[in-house]
């Protein structure tokens, strides 16, 4: 199995009573290590896929596996934690804290990290972790 798979992967939209396939059945695998390009021209659903892979969206249809994982099948709770743990993402237009320098807004995210971080190693050593 490749790191990354995505197979038969739709996204359609709902804009007001007409459908709108923003990915139409993308398939492609990544292996471990290899450097992977996405191009096309625009409305052709790169930023899609990418947002699916990312977890910040959700595919209409299709698997998504990452390392193993059926990210498509993950709860919302799931999801927020694998986007906080297993996946990095730099956006194009970032949005960072105003009044904080760029080194105080990587630590204050690190922060956040640290303390979930805490918490979930609490959750899992009590048994009561249900994610």
């Amino acid at each position: 199995m490749s790191f990354v798979e995505l197979k038969d992967v739709y996204k359609t939209y709902d804009m007001g009573g007409n459908k709108i396939h923003a990915t139409a059945g993308v398939t492609l695998s990544i292996e471990k290590g290899e450097f992977c390009v996405i191009v096309g021209p625009s409305g052709a659903g790169k930023t899609t896929v990418l947002n699916i892979l990312g977890g910040m969206d959700t595919a209409t249809s299709g698997t998504i596996m990452l390392d193993g994982q059926d990210i498509s099948k993950m709860t919302p709770r799931q999801l927020t934690l694998y986007r906080r743990y297993d996946v990095g993402f730099v956006f194009q237009f970032y949005n960072l804290v105003q009044n904080l320098t760029a080194l105080e807004n990587v630590e204050l995210a690190n922060e956040i990290c640290k303390i979930r971080s805490t918490q979930k190693k609490r959750l899992k050593a009590s048994g009561s972790e249900k994610e």
